[in-house]
């Protein structure tokens, strides 16, 4: 993925309500109810890649490492004939194991989606965003476009993201800024994403100055995910890179030079997950469901550019069991069987056991919320 997939595979950040029934530290030791394998209608969130090809090769994501399916991108007639089977679609996210801007019809889709009435977002890292790529971004009607940095210098750059990059990053995007205010356009929304690792964590407050300067209003702070497909890590994504529950004086002091230099400069600084930075990056209190909170499971589906379903988009890139994660084709089935089809009706049943499915075991715990 690009940034939030995790710009891979950071934790997927997302602004939804992770409220309900079993949410939150906790909940699933005191709420008795447990949810149903069927889920009624049909999921009003939906994420589908529009490619797995990409032209990072980030130290962070898994694809840079492991291939799991054929090289793709989704075409128009395909997300038509997905989207055309909700009766209801709230929010779709264009995103996973690859750069949306590879997609030669990527704006198209785009702008399908917005003449449904859907609010629209996926995740960058502007490498191909030349000035005519900005303009048609602008005028597809894409409501955010989030941008995977990581860094606020080549050097760094180019250590985490495989790719010498950083210079024409900041320059595409300023170039879009100044596109925008010349339009008088304030959509797409453009934040920058910074997945936080012992390595670049000293960046951070130099990554406000470069926000200010582009002129990006917003940037968000990932915790680095580092169980991946399986494996104890491999890249940037090991444990000894983590900072959640292992945060030092000086880091913390970054974090909060970072949090004042935003104040100053009107920039909002988060986290994903609903989460404040600091916050972000504490251990959740003790609780042997720890995955539980999640809604994933009862709320939104994610399709791979190959058409196969997953319950969402850091599944693929944590299962152990890659084929066996898969519920379902949405190429050839139809959504309403995939959605309370028997392999989702037994995912569903078991993340209501005491054993979490094979994607979802530390989710919760290490990562996402």
């Amino acid at each position: 993925m690009s940034a939030a997939r995790p710009n891979a595979v950071s934790a997927s950040p997302e602004r939804e309500s992770r409220q309900g029934v079993g949410a939150g530290a906790g909940a699933a030791e005191t709420s008795p109810q447990l949810r149903p394998p069927v889920a009624g209608a049909l999921p009003r969130s939906l994420y589908i890649e529009t490619t797995n090809r990409c032209d990072s090769k980030c130290e962070t994501c898994v694809r840079t490492f492991l291939t799991q399916e054929p090289p793709k991108d989704i075409t128009l007639a395909e997300v038509r004939q997905i989207v055309e089977q909700f009766p209801v679609l709230d929010r779709v996210v264009l995103h996973g194991i690859g750069e949306p801007l590879l997609n030669r019809e990527i704006f198209d889709i785009v702008a399908y989606l917005k003449g449904r009435g859907v609010y629209v977002l996926f995740n960058s890292d502007a490498i191909s965003l030349t000035p005519p790529r900005a303009l048609k971004l602008i005028e597809s009607g894409l409501d955010e476009y989030r941008v995977s940095v990581d860094s606020a210098t080549r050097e760094t750059y180019l250590a985490i993201r495989g790719v010498d990059q950083f210079e024409r990053v900041v320059a595409n995007l300023t170039q879009l800024r100044q596109e925008q205010q010349r339009l008088g356009r304030d959509r797409p929304h453009v934040s920058l994403w910074f997945i936080a690792a012992r390595s670049n964590l000293h960046e951070l407050p130099e990554l406000v100055r470069v926000a200010d300067r582009i002129g990006v209003g917003e940037i968000y702070l990932q915790r680095l995910v580092t169980t991946v497909a399986g494996r104890a890590g491999f890249g940037m994504a090991r444990d000894e890179q983590s900072l959640q529950g292992a945060l030092e004086d000086l880091q913390q002091r970054l974090i909060e030079e970072a949090e004042g230099l935003a104040r100053e400069r009107g920039i909002a600084f988060r986290a994903s997950g609903l989460k404040e930075p600091l916050q972000s990056l504490e251990v959740p209190e003790e609780n042997h469901r720890y995955w539980a909170g999640c809604q994933r499971p009862w709320t939104l589906s994610y399709v791979t550019a190959n058409g196969n379903v997953f319950p969402c988009c850091i599944s693929p890139c944590t299962a152990k069991d890659y084929s066996g994660t898969i519920l379902g084709n949405a190429f050839t089935e139809a959504y309403t069987e995939i959605w309370n089809g028997e392999r989702y009706q037994e995912f569903r049943r078991q993340f209501e056991s005491d054993a979490p499915p094979d994607p979802c075991e530390g989710c919760g715990l290490k990562w996402s919320y």
